[in-house]
């Protein structure tokens, strides 16, 4: 059984045990000894647990968890097995107990419940540490809650088939012997202690005291709780003595409390799961102390009237309802609402200030409850007296709950101030909307603050509050300081059309302030697009945007926002010049200008209009530009979905994502064929391409993804094949004629593993698999074997089958299933690598094509290339066919020096820091853009003091670098210069003149690249210019340690 199996069992049987046990233990106990010894039961409890909490915090720090953890569940057997025999016992005439074990068997039980479920939970956290899938606790949660139920149904049923209490008891014994059983081997797999955690940066225990007592916010969530927990148990004390009363048959009332909480388990599984979410966006998470304390009100003034026959209801019924919610209410409303609160504590007292306030109100908490309950124990008050006593205590706390929302309040401020707060976070940003409503100066001092982080955060949370931003930017559009009128004009709604402010909105149009002028017009471009304004705002818009529609003026992205404005509103007078300015902007040749043009044909729907000229910019150098053009293929019915797949190829990272979210809409858009036609382009897809096309098809429907399982199989298979061809290449003991190839067969096997990976998660979580896939690339090797292990039980097995030996990391493993998976190990004759370049040859990679023809070249093995060259030409892509033409023309005289190819100059490209991390596919647009140069002895290749316009690379010869002071002729040697290292690159980043020269000691052949195509390749290839911080960091770290 999968071990994830069973942990589920194991939370199921441990959570059933709970409901066995506190349902038995208190029948047993009120009938036996009756209720009016609870209190004194209640306070034993809560000395105990109290107590049992501090040891073993103090035994965690001198036995391994596990061993600790195991230890007590054997205990806690033991005890329950002793319970047992003592119920056999005081069945029979013969063995009669006394009080004692009674109050023994309700506080044991109560004890070994709350101990188990505790250390259970730490079980729980050792699973999730150990495979980094916190994902995995929802499923452990599941089976808790279905076994709270399961036992308390349990208990009724075996009560109705006249089951004994030791009986029933003794299951629950058993049931922790089977716990123990299944833990083992989760303790032996799972269980890890988190290692290199420090606590240097959390506050000590003096300081946590501290921060509590200064803080009100944390008194009176403290006070609350106490007396929250204190009224829970006074309710369901009273509930223990009204079914005392009721029942005098033990296994009656023990059916009876079985009932109970099972329906209770079941509720709390409905709360959490359905209403509470809505219960804190509708009261607010500040407001909930304060709506429980007012209910436990209603509640005991319900409880009064039925006890005092004012309710026409019957007790019982009053008392398991009231008991019910009030069950519910603590572990389902306040327990997760006291979490979302404790957020707000700082991180670095956020352990200590949990240990002290929740051990504080669990003991102080359980002895108010006790010593309230002896009241009524001792025969001082009534029942209906004592819940006359709580629900005066309930209003006297529901003003302490109206203060912790003042103070929630102000704490939340702090946090926005201190940014400190998450506007991600939806029960924060509800909380926030909520401040915000009722104080318009707290998001007006945000706006008005000097730190542009917390201006920011005021602008999103005014966003989210546009009736409040409309009084609070009003005043604010007309400041001095042009970034806070910048600030008030971002953070006014789209449905914010006050006159007043649009008049006034309008004059910043031609703001001295540029920020504010562009942020003038998009707020106005929001407004159009979102409201109808009246006729005579239509006018004044028009009229003021209209006159300031300037072509040529160099502000494209404020006159984007004036197009966009118009066309939103319909404007005839300025059509034809907006057509022309339009087309303008989009046949530019400045970069904002472009892409502010084709984000105005994008954003008014006519990309369809200027498609032609669009396209033209696929192939521009600046990403920024062929981003923008990506996104208009949308409309593009007729080539739009094959221009996307080429746009896959892209260098650039956020071309490419625009590609693939733009095939998602159209996938999306053209339904079934759209999904067809992308798994058609599989088959011939680079392997850029097939990352992209995986990812939008494994975001496509069930029928889809099942589509994707086969040929991503396929191409796990194809991986295992391209390892066998790399283990081939390295025994042929040739390095650097084989590095290309053998860097571009990893491209692909990395790649195949990712978008398995990414298929993986889609089918089961995307989050679990990406922790795992972390998880497996630590030293640990017994968290790697965990990790490998929880894939094998979460995963699809068809695709788990070739993709786990992608991801172990012992070679010999590797070698050994990559030539069983490529079916490669017992052919006849064994493979050897001119086959393996021949099946190398015959794949859809364009570029890992041309990387083999250029491996089977610079080894010899032209006939490889020949059998290729004897099939069909249009098979062969144009940059393996330039190879097989420069192998036709070896024939030339070898004698004399001849230029470099493109592919050497790729191999020397390679060979240089500045591009050794660089694909081939980028290597090869890099290359045509090199020029060779040839340098005889003594040249000045670069003059100190000059400015520079070249970088150089070396590709045969030496240079010498020389330093020259003031009249030294002669300089100083600073370094040698060999085979493939640059130099002459710093004066084209800072501008500055050489600050040496370069001579040549004997001739010498160079490679040297433009300044204006290293700014135009750096603009492309984002991975030269971390190569390049890189490598002058390295040298900067050298000149400090000289």
């Amino acid at each position: 059984m999968p071990r994830l199996s069973l942990a589920a069992l194991a939370f199921y049987l441990v959570a059933v045990d709970d409901g066995i046990v506190k349902a038995v233990a208190s029948g047993v106990f009120n009938i036996r000894v009756g209720p009016d010894h609870l209190p004194e039961m209640y306070s034993w409890i809560a000395i105990l647990f109290c107590v049992t909490m501090i040891v073993l915090s103090w035994l965690t720090t001198r036995i391994q968890r596990h061993r600790l953890v195991m230890s007590l569940f054997f205990l806690l057997a033991i005890v329950l097995g002793i319970n047992t025999v003592a119920l056999i016992g005081a069945q029979s005439a013969a063995n009669p107990v006394g009080d004692r074990f009674y109050s023994f068997l309700f506080v044991s039980s109560e004890l070994i419940r709350n101990i188990a479920g505790f250390q259970v939970w730490i079980v729980a956290g050792g699973i999730c540490f150990a495979s980094r899938a916190k994902v995995l606790f929802p499923l452990l949660a599941a089976s808790t809650t279905l076994g709270d139920i399961s036992g308390g149904f349990l208990v009724g049923a075996l009560g109705r088939l006249d089951w004994a209490s030791w009986q029933i008891y003794g299951l629950a014994a058993v049931n922790t012997l089977i716990v123990i059983g299944l833990l083992r081997p989760l303790m032996r797999r799972y269980f890890v202690t988190p290692a290199g955690e420090s606590s240097g940066g959390a506050a000590s225990m003096r300081q946590n005291l501290d921060y509590f007592a200064r803080s009100s916010y944390l008194r009176a969530l403290f006070v609350l709780s106490l007396v929250l927990f204190a009224l829970y148990t006074a309710i369901h004390y009273g509930f223990n003595v009204v079914a005392r009363e009721s029942f005098a048959d033990e296994a009656q009332i023990t059916g009876y409390f079985g009932a109970f909480f099972a329906i209770a388990g079941l509720a709390t599984m409905l709360t959490t799961t359905f209403l509470l979410r809505h219960v804190l966006r509708w009261l607010g998470v500040g407001n909930v102390y304060l709506w429980v304390c007012i209910i436990h009100a209603v509640a005991a003034a319900l409880l009064i009237g039925a006890f005092g026959q004012v309710v026409p209801l019957p007790v019982l019924a009053v008392i398991f309802a009231i008991n019910l919610l009030n069950y519910v209410l603590l572990d389902a409303v306040i327990a997760p609402t006291y979490q979302v609160l404790m957020k707000l504590v700082p991180d670095r007292n956020a352990d200590g200030v949990r240990m002290i306030m929740e051990g504080g109100f669990m003991l102080f908490g359980g002895l108010l409850g006790a010593g309230v309950t002896a009241l009524h124990a001792q025969s001082v008050l009534t029942l209906s007296q004592l819940f006359t006593g709580l629900a005066l205590a309930s209003m006297l706390m529901a003003w302490v709950g109206w203060r912790l929302r003042q103070s929630h309040r102000q704490v939340l401020i702090q946090a926005v101030k201190d940014q400190d707060f998450d506007v991600e976070d939806e029960q924060a940003m509800q909380a926030m909307r909520q401040v915000v409503a009722e104080s318009v100066e707290f998001p007006r001092s945000l706006l008005l603050h000097a730190d542009d982080g917390v201006r920011e955060m005021g602008i999103e949370i005014l966003r989210q509050n546009e009736q409040v931003a409309a009084q609070v930017c009003d005043p604010l559009i007309d400041h001095d300081n042009p970034r806070i009128r910048s600030a008030a004009l971002r953070s006014l709604g789209a449905s914010t059309v006050d006159a007043g402010i649009l008049d006034r909105a309008l004059l910043h149009l031609d703001d001295e302030d540029e920020e504010v002028r562009l942020s003038t017009a998009r707020w106005l471009s929001q407004l159009v697009s979102a409201c109808d304004l009246e006729d005579t705002q239509h006018q004044r818009v028009i009229a003021a945007v209209s006159q300031r529609l300037v072509p040529d003026a160099g502000n494209a992205s404020l006159q984007s926002e004036f197009l966009v404005i118009l066309e939103r509103l319909g404007d005839e007078d300025s059509s034809t010049a907006r057509g022309l300015m339009l087309e303008g902007l989009i046949g530019s040749e400045q970069v904002d200008d472009i892409a502010a043009g084709i984000d105005v044909a994008l954003r008014t729907g006519q990309a369809g209009t200027y498609l032609l000229g669009i396209r033209d910019h696929l192939d521009h150098h600046h990403p920024a530009v062929r981003e923008a053009a990506v996104r208009t293929l949308i409309a593009d019915a007729e080539d739009g979905t094959r221009l996307l797949v080429d746009m896959l190829a892209d260098p650039d990272r956020d071309v490419v994502e625009a590609a693939v979210t733009t095939l998602s809409e159209r996938r999306a858009q053209d339904g079934e064929n759209g999904g067809q036609a992308l798994l058609m382009a599989l088959e011939t897809a680079s392997v850029k391409q097939w990352d992209g096309l995986s990812s939008v098809l494994s975001q496509g429907d069930d029928d889809m993804v099942a589509t994707l399982l086969p040929a991503t199989r396929r191409r796990l298979l194809e991986a295992h094949r391209s390892r066998v061809v790399i283990e081939l290449l390295l025994a042929a003991g040739q390095d650097e004629e084989t590095r290309l190839l053998r860097d571009q067969l990893t491209l692909a096997t990395d790649s195949a593993r990712e978008s398995a990976m990414r298929l993986l998660g889609q089918l089961g979580d995307v989050d679990v698999v990406a922790d795992l896939v972390d998880r497996m690339g630590e030293d640990d090797a017994q968290a790697r074997e965990n990790a490998i292990e929880l894939l094998e039980n979460i995963g699809n097995r068809e695709l788990l089958e070739p993709l786990l030996p992608l991801l172990i990391d012992d070679e010999e493993e590797q070698s050994q299933r990559a030539w069983a998976l490529s079916g490669w190990r017992d052919v006849s004759p064994p493979l050897d690598l001119d086959h393996a370049l021949g099946h190398v040859l015959e794949g859809p990679d364009p570029w890992t094509k041309m990387a083999a023809a250029w491996t089977a070249f610079r080894l010899g093995r032209s006939h490889v290339l020949n059998r290729m060259s004897e099939g069909d030409h249009g098979d062969i892509p144009p940059q393996v066919r330039e190879i097989m033409e420069q192998m036709s023309e070896s024939q030339r005289d070898e004698t004399g020096d001849q230029p470099l190819t493109n592919m050497e100059k790729i191999t020397f490209l390679k060979g240089s820091p500045f591009f050794a991390a660089l694909p081939l596919e980028e290597l090869y647009h890099i290359a045509l853009s090199v020029q060779e140069e040839a340098v005889k002895a003594a040249t000045h290749v670069i003059e100190q003091g000059s400015l520079g316009d070249k970088m150089y690379i070396v590709v045969a010869g030496q240079l010498e670098v020389r330093s020259f002071g003031d009249g030294d002729e002669e300089g100083t040697r600073v370094a040698i210069l060999s085979d493939k290292q640059v130099f002459g690159d710093m004066s084209l980043l800072d501008d500055e003149p050489r600050s040496a020269s370069v001579i040549a000691d004997g001739d010498c052949r160079l490679l040297s690249l433009q300044r204006s195509d290293l700014e135009r390749i750096l603009r492309r290839y984002s991975s030269i210019a971390f190569s390049m911080m890189r490598i002058l960091s390295r040298r900067l770290r050298g000149a400090i340690a000289a």
